[in-house]
């Protein structure tokens, strides 16, 4: 039996059964990202080229650009406050380092899964110190942030009216004081103290506490102004993000760049000094 099929009908059978060129995928062939500049390892300042960022979640996004066939540039554009207003605007497409509160999901949309979850916990001094199972045990010891840390609404509220925490205007500062017991106790994000106390000299000297007194996820997020924010991208970062998890190179690119981080910091200390 043969069937006869009117002409319009083949040639959109035709059409639709055409891949598409590749251009076509995507608006955009090039991405431009951005996020807080001194916060290793995650984020830092290149010495070799002060005006881009490195670190493990350059690293991570540089992977996820190169199988995209997306050119990237990881820019600095200043501290935190800054480089999250360059991706507000849509002059700066995608934020590296990116944490999720209800106003910036007004500004940008999040990839999911997260890089990886933030943990702060609370250093000490290495040596015998008090007892601690959970938060409720910094209770009546004093304590240090760096700066006007924001830990999550919730443990902020726990830390406003339970414990006793000073300011401090960096993290080397805290850490320095820490050692030189002007505090019981200091709370950081993990990573970005080991970092920080690997480069003071001083991370045999304090410990960490577990578990945890807070934890949020680091994300990567694009500029709803962004001209590159479209379903194909976001749905790609997505697919790249959860395949990247599943096979831990987050938390590999990490201890990488722990270890750069360190050779970086000595290298500028043996270096002669002008």
């Amino acid at each position: 039996m043969r069937f006869a099929f009117p002409l319009k009908t083949v040639l959109i059978a035709l059409v639709l059964a055409t891949p598409l060129p590749a251009a076509a995928a995507g608006k955009c062939d090039r991405l431009v990202a951005t996020g807080a500049a001194d916060n290793p390892p995650f984020l830092w300042r290149d010495p070799q080229n002060p005006k881009r960022l490195m670190g493990a979640n350059a690293d991570l996004l540089g992977q996820i650009a190169k199988s995209l066939n997306l050119k990237l540039d990881l820019l600095y554009t200043g501290d935190r406050t800054k480089a999250l207003d360059e991706v507000r605007s849509g002059r700066v497409d995608v934020l590296a380092d990116a944490t999720l509160t209800v106003q910036r999901l007004e500004e940008m949309d999040f990839v999911h899964p997260s890089i990886l979850q933030l943990q702060t916990v609370a250093w000490v001094r290495n040596e015998p110190g008090f007892f601690y199972a959970s938060r409720e045990d910094l209770r009546g010891h004093t304590g240090m942030t760096v700066g006007a840390s924001r830990l999550g609404s919730e443990f902020d509220a726990f830390a406003k009216g339970n414990l006793q925490l000073q300011q401090v205007a960096s993290l080397s500062q805290g850490l320095q004081r820490l050692v030189a017991g002007g505090a019981d106790y200091l709370l950081h994000e993990r990573y970005s103290a080991i970092a920080a106390a690997d480069a003071a000299g001083v991370l045999d000297k304090v410990q960490r506490l577990e578990p945890p007194v807070a934890a949020r996820d680091m994300h990567l997020a694009i500029s709803h102004d962004s001209a590159c924010n479209d379903p194909w991208l976001r749905g790609q970062l997505a697919r790249k993000m959860t395949e990247l998890r599943a096979a831990g190179v987050p938390e590999q690119l990490v201890a990488h760049n722990l270890t750069v981080w360190k050779n970086q910091q000595s290298e500028r200390a043996s270096a002669p000094k002008n």
